[in-house]
């Protein structure tokens, strides 16, 4: 497992970040024992903005992208250790539910393709996400959705073939938007 740390707008001392990979590494390694190598990569996003630090963490797990955010004031480490806490806790529900679901297989993700950042202004585009899109039936989905702590998630329905959305609604339901052949 490899930790790769992008801060933006942020002044986070080298005395920090080497605490908080040396706790990524105590809190994940455990998971990624049989891996030979890095081939995992934790992503940790820091930003700061009026004295407040928010921590992104995204990695990959098991063929799904798992994904946490956490804001603390003055330092970064309380909101690292809560966003490992809720990887952790995506991990041992992602093993379990993928556990129970004997006919499937996880398959692992490639890598993923980073993100692409533009300059902030107002009305304009500020941030281009790309991905791998992998046929998924309607539930692995809304997993994956809840996973990455989303309120949409775009796919490949699995069944129609046809690109699709799935969202949470207002009610707590899902809905689903799917694109016609064109």
């Amino acid at each position: 497992m490899k930790v790769r740390f992008l801060t933006k707008d942020a002044h986070v001392p080298t005395s920090i970040l080497e605490t908080m990979e040396r706790r990524a590494h105590q809190r994940l390694d455990g998971y990624f024992k049989d891996e030979t190598g890095n081939e995992t990569v934790v992503s940790v996003r820091i930003t700061e903005q009026k004295n407040t630090y928010k921590v992104e963490l995204t990695m990959p797990y098991m063929g799904h992208t798992l994904r946490t955010e956490n804001q603390e004031r003055e330092i970064s480490l309380p909101a690292l250790d809560k966003g490992l806490d809720v990887l952790e806790r995506q991990m041992k529900k992602l093993r379990t539910r993928l556990g129970r679901d004997l006919r499937k297989k996880p398959a692992v993700i490639e890598e993923e393709v980073p993100a692409i950042e533009e300059d902030e202004e107002e009305g304009q585009v500020v941030r281009i996400k790309k991905y791998a899109a992998k046929p998924m039936s309607i539930d692995d989905a809304i997993l994956e959705m809840d996973l990455l702590g989303h309120s949409f998630y775009m796919f490949k329905n699995v069944e129609s073939g046809n690109v699709a959305t799935v969202y949470r609604r207002k009610d707590g339901g899902c809905g689903l938007i799917e694109l016609d052949d064109m």
